[in-house]
């Protein structure tokens, strides 16, 4: 506690001392002195600063300046988990899988806080997904579950256990994911996929009308829609979903391709009778 103490002395009120000195001496000295102090303060800042420029940008759509972003805050405070998790994540969502594995295993070997832990540890369960250990990254973010309930782990480990394909398992996890935030459009996502996939096509159409509701930004929620739709008979309408679906950016943790929305869309076109578009 004292160290702290001395050190808020240090590096506030000893700089504000010395301006008032400044001023007491020269005012032209005590502008100099305040304007040196600002340009401390925005140096010693710098990786927050970077770290907002970077969340504006990703906010906005734009992955590579805030790739750019966050790699300088990133570089500026190498030992602060707030500022390597979320720069080791938005690597892994842009297929860096090295780069972000080295981030992590950075971070991770760290001393962190339980939440610091957590959070990072969720992340690169994703990582492990990526890189074929679906196990492992379950058995990961389940062991995180245990004490770091967020809505991010609910939806990331309620679309892992469908991928495994127990779907008595998710369809559980995914109805306790929904009653913790049903507001999510992920775990909605999650749970209408899962009826999907266990055939209970009404319950699914239900859950993606009101994820729609809220129009999602992401592509899976209007292709997941698409084939309930297809199922319960309406390939017209599961065409114009699956369409749509094409408007939004597919990244490096998408859970569905290009070439999979576009081939299941002449798959539907087929059944429609309607002839294949050329390309313009």
């Amino acid at each position: 506690m004292n160290d702290k103490k001395n050190d808020k002395l240090i590096k506030y009120l000893l700089p504000i001392a010395v301006i008032i000195i400044l001023f007491f001496f020269n005012t032209l000295l005590g502008i100099l002195g305040i304007i040196v102090y600002i340009l401390y303060i925005l140096f010693m800042a710098r990786s927050g600063i970077y770290k907002l420029i970077g969340s504006v940008r990703y906010s906005k759509g734009d992955m590579d300046n805030a790739l750019k972003w966050l790699k300088k805050s990133y570089e500026s405070n190498k030992a602060n988990p707030h500022t390597a998790i979320p720069y080791a994540y938005l690597l892994l969502k842009s297929g860096k899988l090295d780069e972000s594995e080295k981030v992590f295993s950075e971070i991770l070997g760290k001393k962190l806080n339980a939440d610091d832990r957590n959070l990072a540890k969720s992340n690169y369960a994703l990582l492990l997904w990526k890189k074929g250990n679906l196990d492992e990254a379950v058995n990961m973010l389940e062991e995180v579950f245990k004490e770091y309930k967020t809505t991010t782990v609910y939806g990331s480990l309620g679309y892992l256990l469908i991928l495994k394909r127990d779907l008595d398992r998710a369809l559980e996890f995914n109805l306790e994911a929904y009653d913790y935030n049903s507001s999510n459009t992920i775990i909605q996502d999650n749970l209408g996929y899962t009826y999907y996939l266990r055939g209970e096509y009404d319950k699914a159409a239900e859950i993606y009308e009101k994820l729609l509701a809220s129009n999602p930004t992401f592509p899976e929620a209007y292709y997941n829609y698409g084939l309930v739709l297809v199922k319960m008979g309406e390939p017209a309408k599961a065409l114009e979903f699956m369409e749509k679906s094409l408007n939004y950016r597919l990244t490096f943790l998408s859970t569905i391709t290009r070439e999979e929305i576009e081939g299941k869309i002449e798959e539907v076109k087929a059944l429609l009778g309607t002839p294949q578009q050329e390309e313009q």
